[in-house]
């Protein structure tokens, strides 16, 4: 369904939110952006503006050019982990201020505003209410959820809120978000250079119940239960199928491996201390390995496994799990039906250049470790890959300097998951005159 109508884009970085909208019929009459490299990226790829588009910074708009459709990405850092959730008491997190009072001001017919699942998350609630109430108060309805990308035919693991306003004075069709159209895109299919798998990959599809949500997933939330995870995790504080721990790596015996294990798997006890992971005393690991010698603790030490502190009590080196081991976190097989998130303070997630097999699972971990970790046949992906995995076309102009791109890239949005909202929005006929109009419920 598409239909015309006027949208200005607020914190429009390299425009993700106007390439899904002017393919439904939208007309960006106007956009607000003060990041200089996100704003040359713009005006490389939509070189017919005008040179007041930009309307430079929403804290010191009030009157906007005439529109139907208000739309951005409202910064996210105060809702992330990366930002330590400070939500309003950040400066940016303010911004939902600006965001509220340009809406009130302005009066457009509707808005969706996109932000980090921070956002919904218990501790944030208060924060949520104000801007649900806020809006509220401006009398429109307003919906919200968190979607995945994935959901959505893109290979990204990536879950936002979306949240979409209509006035209370127009009378629509009712609103629903849109209904997930899972996709089986695999990313030897849009990475450059990849080994395909030897022989065709049975499509996948994930269990879901009457209301669409995912069932019958594993950890990851993405893969089937009874299917392998199609990425790999180096990390020395977690155990599974697909981690892959420093002892496995470097030269250890048996007994060493033996140890580093039974303190992977004790060191969460909180009878060693309040921390999600503390430092285990050789006497603590002692209770559990009667005939512990502390020298093999040293040896640890040495071969860069674990550290110790002036108390004697030792903890993995590599102990953070976005950490990863040697600065990578995740490695992606090529034929893994999603990649990480991308985000704006970069990523340690990596691809496999080949792709590997295994009946069990130990099979399958040793062929990744022999063919991919060994020969070390793994990667960074390119900005233009990045670009791929937010749905932007192979013709749309990038940044010159890669790590500038994927910054840009991060701070963007999924365009099939902004189109798909508003596709939604458009069945609601709120931006047309002539229809006949049923008013929600």
């Amino acid at each position: 369904m598409t239909s015309t109508f006027r949208f200005i884009d607020l914190f429009a970085g390299i425009g993700g939110f106007r390439i899904a909208l002017e393919s439904l019929g939208g007309i960006c009459i106007a956009s607000s952006e003060i990041d200089s490299q996100a704003s040359q990226v713009y005006k490389l790829n939509w070189l017919g503006d005008k040179h007041n588009h930009n309307l430079g910074d929403i804290t010191k708009l009030t009157d906007l050019p005439e529109h139907e459709l208000l739309v951005g990405g409202v910064p996210c850092q105060p809702w992330s982990i990366a930002g330590h959730n400070k939500g309003f008491e950040d400066p940016r997190g303010e911004l939902w201020g600006d965001v509220i009072r340009l809406v009130g001001h302005n009066k457009p017919r509707a808005f969706i505003f996109e932000n980090v699942k921070g956002l919904v998350d218990p501790r944030h609630a208060k924060y949520l209410d104000i801007i649900f109430s806020s809006f509220r108060a401006l009398n429109y309805r307003v919906y919200i959820k968190l979607l995945n990308s994935f959901d959505y035919g893109v290979p990204q693991n990536r879950d936002r809120v979306f949240i979409v306003g209509i006035r209370d004075d127009i009378p629509i069709y009712e609103y629903n978000f849109p209904a997930y159209q899972e996709g089986n895109i695999r990313l030897y299919q849009i990475f450059n250079n990849l080994t395909p798998p030897e022989q065709d990959i049975p499509e996948v599809f994930l269990q879901r119940d009457l209301f669409g949500e995912r069932t019958g997933v594993g950890f990851n939330k993405l893969t089937p239960k009874d299917q392998h995870n199609e990425f790999f995790v180096l990390n020395d504080i977690r155990h599974g199928a697909t981690s892959i721990h420093s002892w496995e790596l470097l030269n250890t015996t048996d007994r060493e491996k033996f140890l580093c294990m039974i303190i992977l798997r004790n060191r969460r006890n909180k009878k060693y201390g309040v921390c999600d992971g503390n430092p285990m005393s050789y006497n603590n690991i002692k209770e559990l390995v009667a005939d512990l010698e502390y020298v093999e603790l040293e040896n640890l030490v040495d071969k860069n496994i674990l550290r110790t502190y002036d108390d004697r009590r030792f903890e993995f080196v590599n102990r953070r799990l976005s950490g990863g081991i040697g600065g990578t976190y995740r490695i992606f097989l090529p034929t893994a039906r999603f990649f990480g998130t991308l985000t704006a303070r970069g990523m340690k997630d990596e691809v496999a250049e080949t792709s590997i097999s295994g009946r069990t699972p130990e099979e399958y971990k040793q062929s990744f470790i022999k063919e991919v970790l060994q020969p070390r046949r793994y990667r960074k992906i390119t900005a233009r890959e990045g670009a791929r995995l937010q749905a932007f076309p192979d013709t749309y102009r990038l940044h010159s300097n890669d790590l500038v791109s994927m910054r840009l890239l991060g701070n963007s949005v999924a365009i099939p998951v902004v189109k798909a909202v508003a596709q939604s929005l458009l069945q609601t006929s709120v931006f047309t005159e002539n229809a006949q109009l049923y008013l929600a419920v």
